[in-house]
């Protein structure tokens, strides 16, 4: 924060090109550009790390390289090329017992599900976030399955059971401060807005929602297209004074659901 000097991805590795110090910078700094969702150079230093981690037997890097290639690859909407990271990655969790990994490319594999348009699988996914979270001790990993939850249910026709969960979510990140997911949040709940015939408040999120520049930042395609379903229903006409308003006026959907 507040330093001006000029972020490099060049890495020294020094004698030993396969040496942890080395892995462990390259992974830093894939994770620095894949919180900015600067998918190009994040997949290119994932990448870099899978080979070095391989190479030098690093098997909790090769697990982690996998599953962040995997979001990389989501953040892109390339599910084919998602799946097989994913996959890697879960099963080298489950056999090395790193609940934590597990947890979170479940989470991941629970949004592919949702963009493959399989919303039954995406929340049994999403269930067994919400059973590993307490373990993991993240607060956010239980905010990322009650939006799941709440995302799946929608998807089956089950608008008054997702309602909750979808509240819920929305309550973990405005408590940490997570703006950036308190929009997908509010993604949804317009369209459970929506859905429930509560154009004013489906209306006043949504055109908030149109008019923040930070809306797309942390949304994958299937939460694009649903925005856009909500946005050419009700337009963005009327919008929500600020997040403060529209967490306001979703907390009604808990009265009508």
């Amino acid at each position: 924060m507040g330093d001006n000097r000029r972020v490099t991805d060049q890495v020294e590795p020094g004698p030993d090109i396969a040496g942890r110090q080395y892995v462990d910078e390259l992974f830093r700094r894939g994770r620095q550009h894949e919180m900015r969702h600067e998918v190009v150079p994040a997949r290119r230093l994932f990448g870099e790390v899978l080979a070095a981690a391989t190479a030098a037997g690093l098997l909790e890097l090769v697990r982690k390289a996998h599953a962040f290639l995997g979001i990389v690859s989501l953040k892109e909407n390339n599910l084919e090329a998602a799946r097989p990271h994913l996959e890697t990655a879960l099963s080298m969790a489950l056999a090395a017992g790193d609940t934590s990994l597990e947890a979170y490319t479940r989470q991941e594999f629970g949004f592919l599900l949702l963009g493959e348009g399989e919303p039954a699988a995406a929340h049994s996914e999403f269930l067994r976030v919400l059973g590993l979270a307490p373990s993991v001790g993240i607060v956010n990993l239980t905010g990322n399955g009650l939006s799941g939850m709440g995302v799946s249910l929608l998807a089956l026709g089950r608008t008054a059971d997702a309602v909750p969960f979808l509240l819920g979510a929305l309550g973990i990140r405005t408590e940490i401060g997570d703006l950036e997911q308190q929009h997908v949040d509010l993604v949804h709940l317009a369209h459970a807005a929506l859905l429930l015939d509560n154009e004013p408040v489906a209306a006043g999120v949504a055109g908030l929602l149109a008019g923040s520049p930070e809306t797309k930042s942390g949304m994958y395609a299937h939460d694009r297209r649903t925005l856009d379903t909500v946005l050419s229903a009700v337009g963005a006409d009327s919008p929500a004074a600020g997040f403060d308003e529209a967490r306001s006026l979703v907390s009604r959907l808990a009265h009508s659901a």
